[in-house]
């Protein structure tokens, strides 16, 4: 799952750098066509980058609720004492 949302997210960059290429770099958004085919690259790949950095976060978040067991716990202030 997670390289799909890691291929997902590189398509959606390359994406909006490309409408923003041609936003900056040629006259075709005078025209209507030009108009929507820019906004549709660009509103497109917003949409494929988004999920990555939630899913990122959920498995950060998740990391760090989970509990220590005991044993852990004892064996690091054990060691904090010796130092």
């Amino acid at each position: 799952m997670m390289t799909g949302l890691k291929l997902a997210h590189w398509l959606g960059l390359a994406m909006v750098l490309a409408g923003l290429g041609i936003y900056g770099l040629t006259s075709w958004t005078e025209q209507i066509q030009g108009i929507l085919t820019v906004s549709s690259l660009i509103g497109l790949g917003l949409v494929m980058m988004s999920p990555f950095p939630i899913v990122l976060f959920f498995q950060w978040a998740k990391a760090q609720e989970q509990p220590q067991d005991a044993s852990e716990c004892q064996s690091q202030s054990q060691s904090l004492r010796e130092s």
